[in-house]
């Protein structure tokens, strides 16, 4: 093929290349333009008028401050029982899990040498007060001198201290429950031998149960005595205990910022989900919170400056610029220029630009009454 031939096939390629590319180019915005004139007027209340929008009045409602905090459950008094002596155990009337009152027997140690000084300790108390006895009817018929009057005297209130020591001796071999509580595991047996390190058992005292959790410092002004918390434990997190604020420390931690708090939990509901002495609970501390204007949660929208809802005044589109305090259920606490009756878009919110004329086509109450009507004709 000549070399004119080969130049023009290339040029025709070349044209039909460009002439594709630009077709293609150009296919979008063309069709926007058509569709865009075929249906202009399909948002709008007759082509080219007002935007047709769903609007909601603003509210008002109390902003919700809440302290949540993992917490350490504890008992009023919690102690390991230990025996005062070092002897045989003969008897364990106790099992882990068992209530006891206060004195309750608990262990039995041996006690044989200790009953046979009691009772020789009664004897030298019983001779004791006989010869003080003769002794006395002697000094008042003057046939016996004072001082073995007084000896016989010093001699009985020693015998009298004899048994005390010895009484003392054999109820230390009985271990018994210092005060009202729930007993723990033991390894005790019958036949051990145990001495004043040994742990019997534990003991707590479940009547009451604590909380120990910390709050941030800029609540340590808030917190007061007798102040409603709930705590939630992982066993059953859905059930809710109730307590109260007891004490609260006096000094701020430097290190960490916070505030030490103790509160007393209803004991009843604590054991009915499990919860025991040294489990985690989350503790919920609720304060009242300001008043704060209220938004649907639709009617928020962003870019890159920021959130803002669009306000209807007097029949135009005026944004807003708000900030973001709180989510409650559908509805958001904001901060911004809206008061409590100000109108918000809800829905129509794509085609509506700063000042663009709209109208109110229903409130989303009226709009909601107006779709529960046509569902019951």
């Amino acid at each position: 093929m000549p070399l004119w031939k080969q130049i023009l096939l290339c040029v025709v390629v070349v044209i039909l290349a460009a002439g594709g590319w630009y077709a293609f180019q150009h296919r979008e915005s063309s069709g926007s333009g058509a569709g865009a004139a075929a249906g202009g007027g399909g948002g709008r209340a007759g082509g080219g008028g007002p935007t047709l929008v769903v609007t909601e009045a603003v509210a008002s409602e109390v902003e919700s401050d809440q302290v949540r905090s993992v917490g350490t459950v504890k008992v009023p008094r919690s102690i390991k029982i230990y025996p005062q002596v070092s002897a045989i155990v003969n008897e364990v009337l106790f099992k882990a899990g068992d209530k006891v009152v206060k004195d309750q027997p608990l262990v039995r140690l041996d006690d044989s040498d200790q009953l046979v000084a009691l009772d020789l300790a009664n004897v030298a108390l019983k001779d004791a007060r006989s010869a003080l006895d003769r002794a006395q009817k002697l000094s008042a018929s003057r046939n016996l001198a004072l001082s073995a009057l007084e000896d016989a005297q010093s001699v009985e209130r020693k015998a009298q201290i004899a048994v005390l020591g010895a009484q003392i001796a054999l109820d230390r071999r009985t271990i018994t429950a210092p005060f009202e509580g729930v007993v723990g595991l033991s390894d005790l047996a019958v036949g051990d031998f145990v001495t004043s390190s040994t742990v019997v058992t534990t003991l707590d005292d479940v009547s009451t149960l604590l909380v120990s959790f910390l709050v941030p410092e800029r609540y340590a002004g808030r917190v007061a005595a007798g102040q409603a918390v709930t705590a939630t434990a992982a066993s059953k997190p859905d059930a809710t205990i109730s307590g109260k604020v007891t004490s609260i420390d006096t000094r701020i931690d430097p290190t960490a910022r916070t505030l030490k708090v103790e509160a007393s939990l209803d004991a009843a509901a604590a054991s009915a989900v499990g919860v025991k002495p040294g489990m985690s609970v989350v503790v919920a501390l609720g304060f009242e919170g300001q008043q704060r204007v209220a938004v649907s949660a639709l009617s928020i929208q962003w870019d890159r400056t920021g959130s803002y809802v669009w306000s209807v005044v007097e029949d135009a589109a005026k944004r807003m610029p708000i900030t973001v305090l709180e989510r409650q259920s559908g509805r958001v606490l904001v901060s911004g220029d809206l008061k409590e009756g100000d109108k918000v878009v809800v829905e129509g919110l794509q085609r509506l630009r700063e000042g663009s004329k709209v109208v109110e086509f229903a409130t989303a109450a009226t709009g909601a009454k107006a779709s529960g009507d046509a569902t019951g004709s």
